[in-house]
């Protein structure tokens, strides 16, 4: 089974201007077997599926979170498919998140509120891999705090989705 091994921001990528700082930021590759492949189609194939636990993880985290300012999941929103024949524009929500940027060879969305923002880039390179990062702005105490309280389950959660997603074949 390929695993998601960490990596290094591609320089080609457009997320390190997406937001005004970052910090925090990671990223994890794996090989790509469909590199022409839309992008649409690879962010789909690795945010679009998520396992039956951590739907819950991330359902029970939004209710816990939601007195606190954070805004979450429901299992509604964690179940609708991302519509990949669908033309997205900058804006539009793509899956849970908002569209920020779409390229050929990259995706960034993500959603901003009032304790932190993040960006997830899904990207392609010619070598040929696929890159998955998320950078993170935080704005308060809490913002940090939560970063920190979530990191080891997010380094987890990205890395086993575009793990599986490859070695389904899907990427």
């Amino acid at each position: 089974m390929p695993n998601a091994t960490p990596c290094q921001l591609p320089p080609e990528s457009r997320l390190r201007d997406s937001l005004p700082r970052m910090d925090y930021l990671d990223s994890f590759e794996v090989p790509s077997r469909t590199p022409e492949e839309d992008v649409v189609v690879i962010y789909a194939a690795a945010l679009g599926r998520l396992p039956r636990v951590f739907k819950h993880l991330l359902v029970v985290r939004s209710h816990l979170m939601k007195p606190l300012g954070i805004t979450g999941v429901s299992y509604g929103d964690l179940a609708r498919p991302i519509d990949t024949e669908r033309s997205y524009a900058v804006g539009d929500k793509l899956g849970r998140w908002t569209l920020f940027a779409k390229h050929r060879d990259e995706i960034i969305t993500g959603k901003d509120d009032k304790h932190l923002d993040f960006r997830v880039s899904v990207f392609r390179d010619a070598r040929p891999r696929i890159v998955l990062s998320t950078a993170v702005m935080t704005h308060n105490v809490f913002g940090r705090a939560y970063l920190a309280t979530i990191l080891p389950f997010h380094r987890f959660g990205v890395a086993k989705l575009l793990g599986d997603a490859s070695a389904a074949g899907r990427i």
